[in-house]
């Protein structure tokens, strides 16, 4: 699939400058400065003023990380979804969501997957752990009951993921940084915050349609891809 930047429509145009206006507004002092740095890295192809053309992001990105953003015209099977993050590639869809459903979608949209996922692609350690996740799974990708473990893995970090910074907690998961309701949940401390436990996550199932109950804190990206190597000890011990 291609990304066709002639179908975009001013009202589309309308919509990305608002949701991106709107939340990057928002986030400030409550995401993680890494995201933030991250942002100003790719402004030249991530920025409310445009529709984000991916053959741009995709030249920032390989330069910065090796990443890439591959098209998908939806959500995809487990299976091919970390086999391409063992590629380092992020797949994306490229419709952007419509003006009644402004602040709630069900379906990943562009906005969520480009303002909330791309950025942080550009910080080298969290883009060797989303990769290191992705070739965990396509080891393990026939025991069904690893593989969910590696889902849930992915929920509590990538999607859902807080990280402390100077004794705040501060949001990197994709699923909080665009959403206006989740980064302000984070930022008051409303739902549980547990310290980020490997085993308790492997093993703690998550619900996609609801506001999250639950988050895990991490203290560093590295800290964060160092705890993969107990995953793997785990999945080694229990094959």
């Amino acid at each position: 699939m291609v990304q066709d930047m002639s179908k975009y429509t001013e009202e589309d145009l309308e919509i990305w400058n608002y949701l991106f206006d709107n939340q990057y507004h928002n986030i400030q002092g409550k995401v993680c400065w890494e995201y933030l740095d991250c942002v100003q890295q790719l402004s030249s192809a991530l920025n409310p003023h445009e529709i984000p053309n991916f053959n741009k992001l995709n030249a920032l990105l390989h330069l910065k990380t090796g990443w890439s953003i591959h098209i998908v015209p939806g959500l995809i099977e487990p299976d091919e979804f970390f086999n391409h993050l063992k590629n380092r590639r992020f797949c994306s869809s490229t419709w952007l969501r419509s003006k009644d459903k402004l602040h709630y979608i069900q379906e990943p949209d562009m906005f969520h997957d480009i303002f909330g996922h791309i950025p942080l692609f550009a910080n080298q350690d969290y883009a060797d752990f989303a990769q290191k996740i992705g070739e965990m799974a396509h080891h393990w990708k026939h025991d069904e009951d690893k593989i969910a473990q590696i889902q849930r893995l992915y929920w509590f970090t990538i999607e859902f993921g807080v990280i402390r910074r100077k004794g705040e907690l501060k949001s990197y998961g994709a699923g909080i940084i665009s959403s206006i309701e989740e980064v302000d949940k984070v930022h008051n401390q409303i739902g549980e915050f547990r310290e980020y436990d490997t085993i308790e996550i492997l093993n703690r199932p998550f619900n996609i349609d609801t506001v999250q109950p639950t988050y895990y804190v991490i203290d560093s990206f590295s800290d964060l891809y160092e705890s993969l190597n107990q995953v793997e000890l785990i999945f080694s011990n229990a094959a």
